[in-house]
């Protein structure tokens, strides 16, 4: 029995989502709209931002991104901000599901054509979002879509991160 815990224990830590106070893993990947340039995660110290895991084809994606648009909109001008990486593997696809949700382009995404942030955060499900304070580190970890039930939590986590 010990041998059996000690395995799942091990297999959590090695194969679980990344966990709250892990510090959020840096990146420079292409921004979504123009794959010249890139997006760090580094342009945000300082800041509450919601790194979000997604895809086109992602049912649970399409669900949460309008309320991610409107989340947004609500922290206009604060120190929180939504930081998209898609895995799609066409950055067409992304780029045309955004539109259709986000035409006045308020979330950033980046493209992540190898999968490293999937990777380095240890994902085990799609979508993903880390909500990481402004020293850097994970304060929470949502695994599926967050929908209008769970939105108000996070938006006090939000203000509670901001000092509001």
């Amino acid at each position: 029995m010990k041998k059996i815990l000690i395995t799942l224990l091990v297999w959590a830590n090695l194969f679980g989502a990344g966990q709250v106070g892990d510090k959020a893993v840096g990146f420079d990947l292409p921004n979504l709209y123009n794959l010249d340039k890139k997006i760090s995660l580094n342009e945000y110290k300082g800041k509450v931002v919601l790194v979000n895991l997604w895809a086109s084809w992602c049912g649970g994606c399409q669900e949460e991104m309008p309320i991610f648009v409107e989340l947004q909109k609500e922290f206009k001008g604060s120190d929180f901000h939504i930081l998209l990486s898609t895995i799609d593997k066409e950055p067409k696809n992304a780029v045309a599901f955004l539109q259709s949700v986000d035409r006045e382009r308020v979330l950033k995404s980046v493209y992540d054509s190898e999968k490293i942030l999937p990777k380095a955060y240890r994902c085990i499900g799609m979508p993903s979002s880390y909500l990481v304070d402004k020293s850097g580190t994970i304060v929470e970890v949502y695994v599926g879509s967050i929908d209008e039930k769970h939105v108000g939590k996070l938006k006090a986590k939000i203000k509670s991160l901001l000092g509001e």
